[in-house]
């Protein structure tokens, strides 16, 4: 067995990196170093190989090796983005900050591209702390506070030393669907954060559902089994489902279509009994066991079940026992209302590798019904097939067809909502001067950017084509999220531009005339219609009404939206 010794003399460290995702701009923002001990021992643990540095009173020894090893491996790889590495108070206090700089050069890894990521609560030396997190911020190496709110210290933590980047703990994140008071909590730390301008980066995002409330929240930054494992080489990122964030997401089909009736049985129901049934149905692959409050609590599967009766005095043993000592206690359960890519992610995660397996579905936590695996992807191919089909190819948001679907499905459905019509001014000449791929960026940055603002799940975001989009927009509180949308468009799309064309506020270019003319910088202007139940409007009136209220707005200059009943609104 290795001991404390040999790892420190041989470096017997293995290092491993975990992507974190800017889902703003799909791109990377950086890797977290991740440090185990050597294979195959007892200290390949990271918590083993910590607590074995703790125990001999050497942990900052350990810990400066994983470092220097880390940034050693990460340029070897060349890997993108920035470098995070967990290092304790005791660790940071003890830094040479030169020496640092001097390994990062001698490696060729810029300092800014380095964050130094506290991993423990402090009691005392707050003004040593902050004295080398400064020195360190000369050099150009940021600070990151990892764990927000695992411990009561945090607020204080970030208040005392104003890292550069905050990771917030996969606690506050667990069940954020469903549970409105995370949800505000996490809102109100992400503002604290924007307002402190310090980058909000959420760990441990490991499900669907997670991502998809923090996208509604406007999260930026992301760690999590989701996007990337920790591994030693990392793997390209296979980003979430777009189309899940709220650009079509209701078009699916719910479980409860998925329903298949099936005999259910009671927990103290005889083996003997349901052995019976198996026998005389050949078809019958499981049967869910259910209380008298009919709360699913089982499923007891046929080939189970079959295997412990062929056993040499089977019969004898299992006949009388209850069905509940055979069952499996565990069972997959579903509510009604999910859909199939949220059931699909689902399944993914309890890692069931029996693709004609049943589930159980579930109502206001009653049992309901079963519903089969294969079903299930059946219905999730056909789904992203014909999504894939009528996708606009740049940025893969619903095209022509769902969106009509969506605006006829919505006037069905007989409830308010408002529809939206998004065109970008003074296109057209931006596209002369800078090039298509320069516009294509553009087009992908307003995808983005209304993803991010009014990609709530009963909104729907569609892109006809160009520059054009369309929004049916029935999640409360669109207008801030609108005026939000065009203020971060306002500021961000300044790198869009050549520095001298952003001093002049606009590009020269040819007009359709084919004269030279001055061009101001790219607004996005937004026309609105409403639309409410009895008014006897139809889709094809609701569209003309629509391109007049576009035209309406295309004229404004600096206001954020053109509303067909109340003009133009203001930022």
């Amino acid at each position: 067995m290795p001991t404390l010794d040999s790892i420190l003399a041989n470096a017997d460290i293995h290092t491993l990196f975990q992507p974190i995702m800017d889902a703003h701009q799909h791109t990377v923002l950086g890797h977290e170093a991740l440090s185990r001990g050597p294979e195959h021992s007892p200290y390949h643990s990271a918590a083993a190989l910590f607590n074995l540095a703790k125990t001999c009173q050497r942990s900052v020894e350990l810990e400066q090796l994983c470092l220097e090893l880390a940034i050693s491996q990460f340029m070897a790889l060349q890997l993108e983005g920035r470098l995070f590495v967990n290092l304790s108070a005791a660790a940071v206090l003890a830094l040479d900050v030169s020496k640092l700089v001097s390994q990062l050069a001698y490696q060729g890894l810029a300092s800014e591209r380095l964050v130094i990521e506290l991993t423990e609560q402090y009691q005392n030396d707050v003004e040593s702390l902050r004295s080398v997190a400064a020195s360190l911020r000369e050099a150009g190496i940021a600070l990151a506070l990892d764990d927000l709110g695992a411990a009561f210290s945090g607020l204080r933590r970030w208040l005392d030393l104003t890292p550069e980047f905050i990771k917030l703990d996969r606690y506050f994140i667990q069940s954020l669907h469903e549970d409105p008071v995370r949800r505000l909590f996490v809102a109100s730390l992400l503002e604290l954060a924007n307002q402190l301008n310090t980058a909000f980066i959420v760990e441990g995002v490991e499900t669907l559902q997670e991502w998809h409330a923090l996208q509604q929240l406007g999260i930026r930054y992301y760690q999590g089994y989701l996007l990337g494992r920790p591994q030693p080489v990392p793997a390209p990122v296979a980003w979430p489902p777009i189309l899940a964030t709220g650009t079509g997401h209701e078009q699916q089909t719910p479980m409860r279509e998925l329903v298949h009736p099936m005999p259910t049985l009671t927990p103290e129901r005889p083996c003997q009994e349901v052995f019976e049934l198996f026998h005389q149905d050949e078809q019958l692959h499981c049967l869910p066991v259910i209380t008298p409050q009919g709360k699913a609590i089982g499923i007891i599967r046929r080939n189970r079940l079959l295997a412990h009766f062929a056993e040499r005095f089977g019969h004898s043993l299992y006949a009388k026992r209850p069905v509940r000592s055979l069952m499996d206690h565990q069972p997959i359960q579903v509510d009604a209302g999910l859909d199939v890519l949220q059931v699909s992610q689902h399944l993914i995660e309890h890692n069931s590798d029996e693709m004609d397996a049943w589930f159980i579905i579930c109502e206001e936590g009653r049992y309901l019904g079963m519903g089969s695996v294969r079903e299930l992807m059946r219905r999730l191919t056909h789904y992203q097939l014909q999504m894939a089909r009528h996708a606009n190819p740049l940025t893969l948001l619903p095209g022509n067809v769902p969106i009509q679907q969506a605006l006829e499905r919505a006037i069905a459905m007989q409830e308010r909502f408002h529809l939206a019509y998004c065109d970008l001014n003074f296109f057209k000449p931006y596209n002369d001067v800078y090039g298509y791929d320069r516009g294509d960026q553009l087009i992908t940055l307003v995808a983005t950017l209304l993803r991010k603002h009014l990609g709530q799940r009963h909104n729907f975001i569609g892109h006809l084509g160009g520059d054009d989009f369309i929004l049916l927009l029935r999640h409360p509180g669109w207008e801030q999220h609108i005026v939000a949308m065009q203020a971060e468009l306002r500021q961000v799309r300044q790198h869009y531009y050549r520095d001298e064309d952003w001093r002049a506020c606009g590009i020269q270019s040819l007009d359709r005339d084919g004269q030279p003319r001055f061009f101001p910088l790219l607004e996005l202007a937004i026309g609105l219609v409403g639309w409410q139940p009895g008014c006897g409007v139809t889709a094809t009136q609701l569209s003309e009404q629509l391109t007049q209220a576009k035209k309406a707005a295309k004229q404004l200059s600096g206001e954020d939206y053109w509303l067909e009943t109340g003009g133009r609104v203001a930022c």
